[in-house]
């Protein structure tokens, strides 16, 4: 086979969700040398296989020589580039993004300028930019895209945002809006993320389920896409949702040996969510166990720049220290888990809350003045849930922070 047709059988491939093989005829023709147009179309398939194997470096390597070469749609080759940087180096994906968006609005590439939107917002949330990512879906929002999938990846851009402010509501309609989309583009990789995306929201809201039967979802359409990525992430959110609704013991077993095919971040999120829930379920061992998770998952976070999950993970390992009597030590990773506090995620003053009533003496006046405060932001949020009563007993964090501060109050109304 030539070039042309090693690239025509990988795009083939793609599409019936055969990944291993698509992989291998478009490293074949990326071996072989192609020219403008293909080029173009080659970087986006190759970044696209790369994310479903989860074999970025390769790829990576490619793309970064043929922009060098100054070579094809320099659009497509830096669009790929942030495509394939956002699922290992997310600091990256921030730095780069200006100058591939310029290049997109240069060539008029509406696929291209929203896919690095989106792919930008991505990294802002990731990185807790609340700033940044709203910036982006601003642009997302103003922009008339007439290519359907640029306006699939602009409605991408506005979900991040959404996610960072931690406004559940809109990051829901956002997603569904988004899985729609690309349902009815035929792009089924981007389906089963979307279906991801609506399982985290559905945790979030206290709703296990519902988050459950999205992550199955997921787990079927990036099957069928071929996705081992995001194949991976669809267990490891079901594994959440089970630990959620109060099935720990297999949820941990499964959080301990994770799916094929994870991403660094994903390794992360799974980390964070394992070391969580070893504290909760107590079990002698546990706090030893979670500790050293937590500790292990920290150096995963900082080289691949998951901001958003630092605060957690110290304040478990703090949590873990001032079970096992080390009082100290556990104030000084208190301090990393608040001192990483302002790039992080919505959840970080509750997070910082439980590990402080851990760690400080329960006449403390700033442990009261913590739970406190923790207690009136759960209780003000559930005020605009539709199911408050999900919100604050489905989940752990916040059932969790409001026993700890009073107790769950009686009178809260469901969605029933």
């Amino acid at each position: 086979m030539g070039p042309s047709d090693l690239l025509a059988d990988g795009e083939a491939a793609l599409h019936w969700g055969e990944s291993e093989r698509a992989f291998v005829a478009l490293a074949a023709a990326a071996a072989a040398g192609v020219g403008p147009p293909e080029l173009d179309r080659l970087a986006v398939a190759f970044a696209q296989a790369a994310r479903f194997l989860g074999r970025h470096a390769e790829v990576l390597a490619w793309i970064e020589s043929q922009v060098a070469a100054g070579k094809g749609s320099r659009a497509r080759l830096l669009r790929a580039r942030i495509a394939v940087c956002r699922h290992v180096d997310v600091p990256r994906v921030l730095d780069l993004g200006e100058e591939a968006l310029a290049a997109a609005d240069a060539e008029g590439d509406q696929e291209s300028y929203g896919a690095v939107l989106a792919d930008v917002a991505f990294a802002a949330y990731r990185e807790g930019a609340a700033r940044r990512a709203n910036e982006h879906a601003e642009r997302a929002a103003t922009r008339t895209f007439t290519d359907p999938v640029g306006a699939f990846f602009a409605a991408r851009a506005r979900f991040f945002a959404a996610a960072v402010r931690g406004d559940l509501e809109e990051g829901l309609r956002r997603c569904e809006e988004c899985e729609a989309r690309a349902a009815a583009l035929g792009r089924i990789g981007d389906a089963a993320n979307e279906a991801n995306n609506h399982a985290e929201i559905q945790l979030a809201l206290g709703q296990p389920e519902r988050a459950r039967a999205a992550a199955e979802r997921g787990l079927c359409l990036s099957r069928e896409a071929g996705h081992r990525c995001l194949e991976a992430f669809s267990s490891i959110l079901a594994c959440f949702a089970s630990a959620e609704a109060g099935d720990l013991d297999q949820a941990l077993a499964e959080l301990g040996h994770l799916p094929a095919g994870c991403s660094p971040i994903q390794a992360v999120d799974a980390a964070a969510a394992q070391s969580f829930w070893l504290l909760e379920r107590a079990a002698e061992g546990d706090a030893e166990h979670a500790g050293r998770v937590a500790e292990d998952a920290i150096g995963h976070a900082e080289r691949v720049g998951v901001a958003n999950r630092l605060t957690a993970l110290c304040g478990q390992v703090a949590r873990s220290l001032s079970r096992r009597g080390h009082g100290a030590v556990a104030r000084v990773w208190l301090e990393r888990a608040r001192l990483a506090a302002d790039r992080a995620e919505p959840t970080v003053e509750l997070v910082l809350a439980l590990a402080l009533a851990e760690v400080f003496p329960a006449g403390d006046p700033a442990r009261g003045a913590a739970l406190a405060s923790a207690r009136a932001r759960i209780l003000r949020a559930a005020g605009r849930r539709a199911d408050p009563h999900a919100y604050c007993t489905g989940v752990r964090l916040h059932r969790r922070l409001l026993e700890l501060s009073g107790g769950v109050p009686s009178d809260l109304p469901d969605a029933g």
